[in-house]
């Protein structure tokens, strides 16, 4: 969450917090707007969990390359409006794989883990993409649906054609996929993404 000139920054991880605890998002918007102090405490944890996610994310990267697909990687591109431009210009591109893909429309921001393409006509030309999330968990959490119907969201956007499926890549051997076809969540998506909105205002 972060304020900006006319309106809240909103991203996944903000939605996936509303879920968890609106208390949570409260203290996050007064943080944003300057009215209270960011927490200065880090849980170790947390940096243990991410390194995990880091490594888990490489190696889906290495499964796919190894597999014969060409990865465009945006993971090292920190300024968020140059890392919106690599990501639709991969796009435009036909790239098979973009890692770190990073999307906005409004105030609603995204960095999806990957973008795959797919053979499925949209603005782009011939193909159009869809998202994949790397996740340690061993089961699906209602907040990482919503991040993906989020990246979804976003990225029907920037190609003109919604996605049909978002996917989760679990800590598997061999990175078995689990598929959730993006209109089964899209008014549970709605409800919350709204909620959150009204919120921040």
């Amino acid at each position: 969450m972060k304020a900006e000139r006319h309106a809240i920054r909103l991203s996944a991880t903000d939605l996936s917090n509303h879920l968890v605890c609106h208390h949570l998002t409260a203290n996050d918007l007064a943080v944003a707007l300057g009215t209270k102090t960011a927490p200065q405490w880090k849980n170790p944890d947390t940096w243990i969990l991410q390194q995990h996610g880091l490594e888990h994310e490489q190696n889906y990267l290495n499964h796919l390359e190894s597999s014969g697909l060409a990865i465009t990687d945006l993971r090292e591109i920190d300024v968020e409006k140059h890392a919106i431009q690599e990501t639709l210009a991969a796009m435009r591109k036909g790239a098979q794989v973009i890692a770190q893909a990073t999307l906005r429309n409004g105030q609603w921001f995204g960095r999806a883990d990957i973008l795959r393409r797919v053979e499925k006509p949209s603005a782009l030309g011939p193909w159009s993409y869809e998202v994949a999330d790397c996740k340690l968990a061993s089961e699906t959490k209602a907040s990482t649906i919503l991040q993906l119907s989020l990246y979804s969201e976003l990225l029907e956007q920037a190609q003109g054609v919604a996605p049909e499926f978002m996917y989760v890549v679990p800590r598997t051997e061999n990175f078995e996929h689990e598929a959730y076809r993006v209109l089964d969540y899209a008014a549970y998506f709605r409800q919350v993404k709204t909620r959150l909105e009204w919120m921040s205002q």
